[in-house]
């Protein structure tokens, strides 16, 4: 998932910058029927790993529910008073208050300069209407954001939020969206496309807030409906089953047989689905979360050379410009979405020119080796 995706684009791009990198893993993310075929301690591409409580998450429901709220961050904290040298700095990628304390309480006490990711708006985050979020993001800005040393922020946006709650002395720097081009050793050449007609894909959260997804299914009913195409759209990630929200929404507009939900599916199927695919759309819609965060989903499809889709909304247009490198409509103007996937179907000029032009632009800013210079440089003047 992009989370991942990310930290592992900045370990490499540090590795690459002549930095050590280690990654802690603090949850247990398996069941015990689940394998990945890792160990719980290892090294994956050059990187040091390890899940600090193990990888296996307890049957009993209480002690894994203990386990995610509690145990496994106290255990965390000892691990991290064990094993954090002088001159090290602590990476955070986690939002819950409990664990963000304990992590700075650590890096105080090992006296380490301690930096947090911020790569979506915390108020976007879990249930936002409710009184007891608020109170625990009240007190997150004010009481932990200005104990950091520094922030990573996505976006201008999330700079700028940054900026209003760190202490004075904090740095910040901003890393865009960030995608690494995997050496997958696939011939191409002597594959056919996974469908005998154009899809159009789209990979990773089926969220309505951040990806609007009932939007992308309803414009491309209309399409269908109005072409009378063969196109179809093709859907990968953990909402991608039968037990799909979205399903009662497509059978309403008869498009189910149409659109296909492939669920988690492995490194080397979403490279032969990205290949073949005959666009992407990455719809945002205007809300806080969208207005801040900068989609993962965008640079992939970016990378690989897909025709692009979007809206207008974020730091997208700071590195797209609209029929130059992909096409890019304001939110709600379904008219526009319409017509943009019928002009790509049937001018493969056009589709070819957009694909390239975004992968050179993905290749020249979310580049991890070019990043990861500027990561190093941020991470040492923190000293």
């Amino acid at each position: 998932m992009a989370a991942a995706k990310r930290r592992l684009c900045y370990a490499k791009g540090l590795i690459a910058a002549g930095d050590q990198v280690k990654v802690h893993i603090c949850h247990k993310c398996f069941n015990k029927n689940e394998n990945d075929g890792f160990p719980a301690k290892g090294i994956y591409e050059n990187i040091y790993y390890t899940y600090i409580n193990g990888k296996y998450k307890r049957n009993n429901k209480i002690l894994r529910g203990l386990d995610w709220i509690i145990l496994d961050y106290i255990h965390s904290f000892f691990y991290s008073l064990r094993e954090i040298k002088q001159g090290e700095a602590i990476y955070v990628y986690m939002y819950p208050n409990f664990i963000q304390i304990l992590l700075l309480i650590a890096a105080h006490i090992k006296k380490v300069k301690i930096v947090k990711e911020t790569c979506e708006h915390p108020m976007a985050l879990g249930n936002s209407n409710s009184k007891w979020h608020k109170i625990c993001k009240w007190f997150e800005f004010k009481f932990i954001m200005p104990w950091y040393d520094g922030f990573i922020p996505i976006s201008r946006s999330l700079n700028n939020f940054v900026n209003k709650y760190k202490k004075e002395t904090a740095q910040s720097i901003i890393v865009p969206i960030l995608v690494d081009e995997e050496n997958i050793n696939i011939d191409f050449k002597n594959l056919s496309s996974p469908y005998n007609v154009p899809y159009i894909l789209h990979t990773g959260t089926m969220l309505e807030q951040k990806d609007s997804i009932s939007k992308i299914i309803k414009i491309f009913a209309k399409y269908k409906k109005r072409y009378k195409s063969n196109l179809k759209l093709v859907f990968t990630g953990p909402q991608a089953n039968e037990k799909c929200q979205y399903i009662p929404l497509m059978k309403r507009l008869e498009v189910r047989d149409d659109i296909e939900l492939l669920g988690l599916v492995s490194v080397e199927k979403i490279a032969i689905l990205q290949h073949f695919a005959s666009m992407s759309i990455i719809y945002k819609s205007d809300n806080l979360q969208t207005r801040n965060c900068f989609p993962t989903k965008l640079g992939e499809m970016l990378i690989n050379g897909i025709p692009i889709i979007t809206t207008s909304i974020g730091d997208t247009n700071l590195y797209l410009k609209d029929g130059v490198n992909a096409i890019i409509i304001n939110p709600n103007d379904d008219e526009k979405f319409i017509e943009a996937i019928h002009s790509l179907l049937i001018n493969e000029v056009m589709s070819h020119k957009l694909g390239s032009e975004g992968k050179l632009v993905a290749q020249k800013y979310f580049n991890p080796i070019y990043q990861g210079k500027r990561l190093s440089k941020f991470f040492h003047q923190l000293y």
